[in-house]
């Protein structure tokens, strides 16, 4: 079962999300969508890319397994793939997680459905 690496994965990015985000940074949502086997890490970093985008948050530099946005007021998103784990981690910080919570969300929904392009579900290689 790979529940723990997920877990353990989720907090760590967390935990890196906060400590890279603005000192007064108190509240994270964190959560995850499971994406089919065979994905590649470009397909899900395109449609994490896209998901960010269609949300209206400002995309920041990708990184070899992450797609990054910010939106005013300090609030940092992620979207991590990790498809040796068919797993696509969803991380928002900022001041509350009240802050953060409908964005993440909204990022979840985006990322599922491929809204900004695609035909839509999850990713796949």
């Amino acid at each position: 079962m790979r529940v723990i690496p997920k877990l353990a994965g989720a907090a760590l990015l967390a935990g890196a999300t906060l400590a890279a985000g603005p000192a007064l940074a108190t509240g994270a949502v964190v959560n995850h969508e499971t994406i089919p086997p065979g994905t590649s890490i470009d397909a899900c970093l395109q449609r994490a890319a896209q998901a960010i985008a269609s949300v209206g948050l400002r995309p920041l530099n990708t990184t070899r397994s992450a797609a990054w946005g910010e939106r005013e007021g300090g609030r940092i998103f992620t979207i991590y793939c990790l498809p040796p784990n068919n797993v696509a981690i969803f991380v928002g910080a900022g001041n509350t997680s009240a802050d953060v919570g409908p964005d993440v969300t909204a990022l979840m929904n985006a990322f599922r459905t491929g809204a900004g392009g695609g035909s839509g579900g999850a990713p796949r290689k």
